[in-house]
């Protein structure tokens, strides 16, 4: 009787020891997509006043921005969380904080436009432009769209293409522009 009262508490003892003596692993913390339901456009020209384009996921059409040809305009992008109009958050500040793992970039359709880093654009640890303020120039009249891409983990910082950037697509909006004379 003695021989199995010590096997079992020998059996209770190593089995507390290993129950106590595992460490549990901390649990791998997942962080949720921000949400954004506003995206801004904002243009700056010397000599003439401030345009400002608005997309919200609610109401999906924009103004069109006008914008004069081979005339240089400082524009700043924004993304908000405008879902409790009482805790507006402004979405920009996590994106300049966190420039290593986001990207913004500018595509353009059936428009001619270059575009360059702002002189206070924000800029990653590998000094890649973000693109939350840029220079842009349109060089021929016309209209289109710029569809703006704000993008999560992309691959590469230097793509010409979307699909280029690899990584996640937070949002994706769409803006008329028309380019005059």
């Amino acid at each position: 009787m003695k021989t199995i009262n010590y096997t079992i508490q020998t059996f209770l003892l190593c089995s507390s020891m290993l129950f106590f003596s595992c460490e549990k692993e901390a649990p791998e913390l997942v962080e949720e997509q921000e949400l954004i339901t506003t995206v801004t456009l904002e243009f700056l020209t010397e000599g003439e006043p401030s345009q400002t384009l608005r997309w919200q996921m609610d109401n999906v059409n924009p103004e069109t921005a006008t914008l004069k040809v081979n005339t240089p305009y400082t524009v700043r992008v924004a993304f908000l969380d405008e879902s409790d109009p009482g805790d507006i958050e402004d979405i920009t500040q996590e994106v300049q904080e966190e420039a290593d793992v986001h990207q913004v970039f500018f595509e353009f359709s059936d428009l001619n436009i270059d575009f360059s880093s702002g002189a206070s654009d924000v800029r990653d640890s590998q000094n890649n432009p973000l693109y939350l303020q840029s220079i842009w120039n349109a060089t021929a009249t016309g209209t289109g769209t710029v569809r703006v891409y704000l993008i999560h983990e992309p691959t590469s910082k230097t793509s010409t293409s979307r699909s280029g950037f690899g990584g996640d697509t937070d949002v994706a909006v769409d803006f008329p522009i028309r380019i005059i004379e």
